[in-house]
């Protein structure tokens, strides 16, 4: 028995031996793999938050004059000569009155990643929760302001076609400083259009502060990234 043991255990032990390295060997490859998905999918995240930049500068344009061009119309405190030198397209103040900008960044390899339950591979829980933040939280909020902005649009646009039908569809009788004059001097003088212009405004402005949101994590997020990426 004691020969048999001895013949035996050194064998045992190297059938072990030989079994836990495949077992370590096979735990790292599957480690490395999952850091290179990892890795990867970090480095698209980080491209398409280039492309959402690009996106939110134009957007960041479109909300901020289309604001200020609106403020300008429903403020006794601005003059007809000042709205001209502000902007003299009629085009420009038909947007800002009778349109609303909407908010569609493009996030199609992030909600693949929800989606296929890729993010998990992310590692970093700030990482997720950023993206949670920014994509849902913040992207919501906006979205929801823009509703509300709609919603007075469409009032804005019926009481045009009531009161002032020949600003709505713009009569060719009318140059472009006649238009412009006759809709500043429409507002100032309607304390009923005033009213429902100034709710659009609300709804503009808190557009824009959950905007300033979106790019502050949008900022985070890069870092984040950057700094986690292995090159």
């Amino acid at each position: 028995m004691k020969v048999l043991l001895k013949k035996y255990i050194p064998e045992f032990f190297v059938i072990v031996f030989s079994i836990s390295i495949s077992f370590y060997l096979e735990d790292f490859r599957q480690m490395q793999e999952l850091k290179y998905l990892s890795n990867d999918l970090k480095v698209n995240l980080f491209n398409e938050l280039l492309e959402i930049e690009k996106y939110l500068t134009e957007r960041e344009k479109a909300f901020t004059e289309d604001l200020i061009l609106l403020n300008a119309l429903q403020s006794k405190k601005i003059d007809f000569d000042s709205i001209i030198k502000l902007e003299s397209n009629p085009s420009s103040y038909k947007v800002a009155v009778f349109d609303y900008r909407g908010f569609m960044p493009p996030v199609a390899f992030y909600k693949s990643l929800v989606n296929d339950g890729k993010i998990r591979y992310l590692e970093s829980t700030e990482l997720k929760e950023e993206l949670d933040i920014m994509h849902n939280g913040h992207n919501y909020f906006i979205t929801m302001n823009i509703k509300d902005e709609s919603v007075a649009q469409k009032k804005v646009i019926d009481y045009f076609q009531i009161n002032y039908p020949n600003l709505f569809v713009r009569d060719n009788e009318f140059s472009d400083i006649d238009y412009i004059n006759k809709l500043k001097t429409s507002v100032d003088n309607d304390i009923r259009l005033k009213s429902i212009i100034n709710q659009k405004l609300i709804a503009m402005d808190n557009k824009i502060v959950g905007f300033r949101f979106y790019q502050e994590s949008l900022v985070r997020l890069k870092k984040l990234l950057a700094d986690s990426i292995e090159n």
